[in-house]
């Protein structure tokens, strides 16, 4: 899930939009029939690179049907999309960049239902990824269809490893082994400016929901919310702990000299502005999108990628993590929503989602597209993939709060690295105030 606009295949843009813009400009108009119903598709990029490419992907169906004309439009944030719900003329279907509004808009009705059109067709949502179906969940129905997922792994710099005395084919395997890597990875100059991280924790925490603390509590084993989604367990003992190794980082190397290196990475589609690709970061935790990300930012750094590690002494949770995607939601004022609904069944075929995961190079939600011959043939992206598909892939909690939940991690987790709270106070605080948002029972 991400509250904030992932980063998500944020493609080299220059190249990219050279590459499809003839294809843009092909398909933004095409020849339609007198009276053919017209469906509006809307999606939330709001470059010209990914905004264009799914523009592209989208008018695809106008080729292979004619039945409806479909129009898409990109940049459309959530607030324009709710008010134009709100005065009677959505778009017909509606693809967010965030999981966030799926448990919320689906509480208040602005969104249709998608179970009754699932069981009619007989839909077969096994065909979908289990990380792709829990996005699109929320309380056992199916409210959206996904479009490409994100998840994240680990990136270390085999340079920096080789340097430091490391052995670049072994990346850590547990938390502790992370932190030890991290501290040996770490340099700091005559007067005490750090010149290196081994490990930047929190950097580009908005690439998901504002931070990575809940990739970390998954790792760690623990869980935001139980598995009927009333009850917040933000403070379970393994978050405390994800959160604590976290502060683990600033206590050892302090607050105000991370703040200070951080601070000169404000770009992530770059080398220099980059924390990892500057090569003065060894580890960091990303998506999917890197390695393009690499190849044209960053194409001398020999790096690698390796499953998030695991709490010592507890190899069972080797390939845990999370992953958030794209919702395609009908909106309830919707003027054609059995259209909306074929047009949603074809965009789980593999031509769309495999020509739209190529372009912005996040991961197709399809099973089969492990055995497609159009899957990108890069072996890290190819990872990250395969890690996506696994079981121990979650999502952040589908909840009517989940906007509130994640904003306030990242606000609780930039307030404890710092001094100002304990992990279990900070955590405590999460637990009850979206316990009393979400309803239900209270928490101690």
């Amino acid at each position: 899930m991400a509250v904030k606009k992932f980063r998500r295949g944020l493609v080299s843009v220059p190249l990219f939009i050279t590459l499809v813009s003839s294809s843009v400009i092909a398909y933004s108009q095409p020849a339609r029939s007198a009276g053919m119903i017209t469906l509006n598709i809307a999606g939330c990029w709001t470059d010209s690179g990914q905004g264009g490419s799914f523009q592209r992907v989208v008018n695809m169906y106008n080729k292979v049907q004619n039945k409806v004309h479909v129009v898409p439009t990109y940049n459309n944030g959530v607030a324009k999309i709710l008010t134009q719900e709100l005065g009677g003329s959505p778009p017909d279907v509606y693809f967010d960049c965030s999981t966030a509004e799926v448990g919320s808009w689906a509480k208040n009705g602005y969104i249709l239902p998608l179970q009754p059109y699932i069981d009619k067709s007989h839909f077969d949502v096994g065909t979908i990824t289990d990380s792709a179906r829990r996005y699109i969940t929320y309380q056992g129905q199916s409210w959206a269809m996904p479009f490409l997922e994100d998840t994240f792994m680990l990136l270390y710099n085999r340079t920096l490893f080789k340097q430091g005395g490391l052995d670049p084919s072994k990346p850590p395997a547990t938390f502790e082994q992370m932190r030890t890597y991290a501290d040996k990875l770490t340099k700091v100059d005559s007067s005490g400016k750090i010149t290196q991280l081994g490990m930047l924790p929190t950097w580009a925490g908005s690439d998901f929901v504002g931070t990575w603390l809940p990739v970390y509590i998954t790792a760690f084993g623990g869980t935001l919310i139980d598995s009927s989604g009333k009850q917040v367990t933000a403070n379970c003992p393994q978050c405390v702990q994800a959160l604590q190794w976290e502060r683990s980082y600033y206590d050892k190397w302090g607050a105000s000299r991370i703040d200070r290196f951080s601070s000169q990475f404000a770009s992530l589609a770059s080398a220099a502005g980059n924390a990892f690709f500057s090569g003065k970061t060894a580890m960091v935790i990303e998506g999917e999108w890197n390695p393009k990300f690499a190849a044209e930012y960053a194409p001398k750094v020999d790096w690698a990628v390796a499953p998030l590690p695991y709490p010592a002494g507890h190899p069972e949770l080797l390939g845990s993590g999370m992953a958030g995607g794209n919702p395609g939601m009908i909106m309830k004022g919707s003027k054609h929503p059995d259209e909306a609904w074929n047009f949603l069944r074809w965009i789980e075929t593999l031509p769309p989602t495999m020509a739209f995961a190529n372009a912005i190079n996040n991961v197709p939600q399809l099973k089969a597209a492990l055995s497609s011959p159009q899957l990108d043939s890069n072996p890290k992206y190819r990872q990250f993939v395969h890690y996506a598909f696994g079981p121990k892939v979650v999502v952040f909690p589908v909840t009517p709060v989940s906007s509130e939940f994640a904003n306030e991690l990242t606000q609780i987790e930039d307030l404890v690295v710092h001094g100002k709270m304990t992990p279990k106070a900070g955590l405590d605080k999460v637990t009850k105030d979206i316990q009393a948002k979400l309803g239900g029972n209270s928490v101690p």
